[in-house]
């Protein structure tokens, strides 16, 4: 899953560490998609729309934080999480702020917009696609930096 590289600034152990954690944390959040968080946090008399955007809203943030360890855990550079940081950061005013917007104006609505979108939100795809791109990036130029 890692391999130590001299350029790395996380050892070998904390790369396994973190990979584990982040694994094993998107796992839990798929398995547990249905676990109201709302409630957790003491917010249980809003309205039914109201936890539906809070419940996206913290699974769309908890899965960007475990995402940001997995590229940790993959490539154990923290300039590279500074990036996934950055993606994710715009993944939350262009995605989630129109999600939100969406579902609290049209909560019946139903589209393919807005399903596409709940998609997006849900899955961490921005970090699987920068995983592809950091991976494509390192193979074909070995000899450069990131």
């Amino acid at each position: 899953m890692v391999a130590q590289t001299q350029e790395a600034d996380f050892s070998t152990q904390w790369r396994w560490v973190l990979g584990i954690l982040s694994i094993s944390g998107l796992l839990l959040i798929f398995l547990f998609q249905q676990f109201d968080w709302s409630a957790l946090i003491g917010l249980n008399d809003l309205r039914k729309i109201e936890r539906f955007v809070i419940n996206r809203s913290v699974r769309f943030v908890v899965n960007d934080v475990l995402g940001v360890l997995l590229v940790l855990a993959l490539f154990g550079k923290k300039k590279l999480a500074v990036i996934a940081i950055y993606v994710q950061i715009l993944g939350l005013v262009f995605l989630m702020i129109p999600y939100v917007i969406l579902k609290l104006n049209y909560p019946s609505y139903n589209g393919p917009m807005i399903n596409f979108l709940h998609r997006l939100i849900l899955n961490p795809l921005l970090i699987y696609l920068l995983v592809f791109f950091f991976w494509y990036q390192k193979k074909n130029r070995q000899g450069t930096t990131l």
